[in-house]
């Protein structure tokens, strides 16, 4: 008698291996193209930023009755309607005039010197210039690394699916079936192998294995 094990187990186990190398996969692919992505923000930011510099600081004095010329239609400040700036910036207001004044959500009070630090770029309500809003444009520094998160939260994750989805497709064309590879490869080691017997029961029967029983 030959005997045999079932292969069923060894198709369960095969399948659960196989499913844990694909999330293992999934993993590696969308962290490493984040990471990827990531590192191509960072090489931007280093070239949009240039050679960086030390903080500087604008003081803006604002005399009495300015409100009032503002109020007519003048600049008696001649501010520009866009403010460049370099992130780290300060801005400092020096308020003499009888009223306050709002720089963004910044408010300067009167007869005070109120220091805003700049870091990003916006158009902002403001008090001091005729038109009643000012454009600030800020250049980022090179330090600025947390800039090249969003970006990377964006893109990185969603590239990286798609990438892991194409090489998926593109084993599929190259492999319809992964177990069955397996299986036919197991089957071809398991018939080169030799089969075990039984003890004492031959592979061919003859005269020897008969057994004559005399009355």
């Amino acid at each position: 008698m030959i005997t045999r094990r079932s292969e069923r187990p060894l198709k369960t186990d095969e399948r659960r291996g196989i499913s844990m190398q694909a999330k293992r996969e999934a993993a590696l692919v969308v962290t490493g193209t984040t990471v990827a992505v990531f590192l191509v923000c960072l090489v931007a930011l280093w070239i949009f930023a240039g050679p960086g510099r030390t903080p500087e600081r604008r003081e803006i004095l604002i005399p009495a009755g300015t409100a009032d010329l503002i109020a007519a239609g003048q600049n008696p400040l001649d501010l520009p309607a866009n403010w460049s700036f370099r992130s780290g910036d300060v801005l400092v207001l020096d308020n003499r005039d009888d009223v306050g004044h709002y720089v963004g959500a910044w408010f300067s009070p009167y007869g005070e010197v109120t220091e805003i630090t700049v870091t990003s770029s916006a158009t902002v309500f403001c008090t001091l210039h005729p038109a009643g809003q000012i454009y600030i444009d800020v250049t980022p520094r090179r330090t600025d690394w947390m800039l090249a998160v969003p970006p990377t939260l964006l893109i990185g994750p969603a590239f990286g699916l798609v990438l892991l989805m194409a090489l998926r497709m593109l084993r599929r064309l190259e492999d319809p079936d992964p177990l069955a590879g397996t299986e036919v490869g197991r089957r071809g080691t398991r018939d080169l192998e030799p089969e075990q017997l039984v003890p004492g029961v031959t592979e061919d029967p003859g005269p020897s294995s008969l057994i004559v029983i005399r009355e």
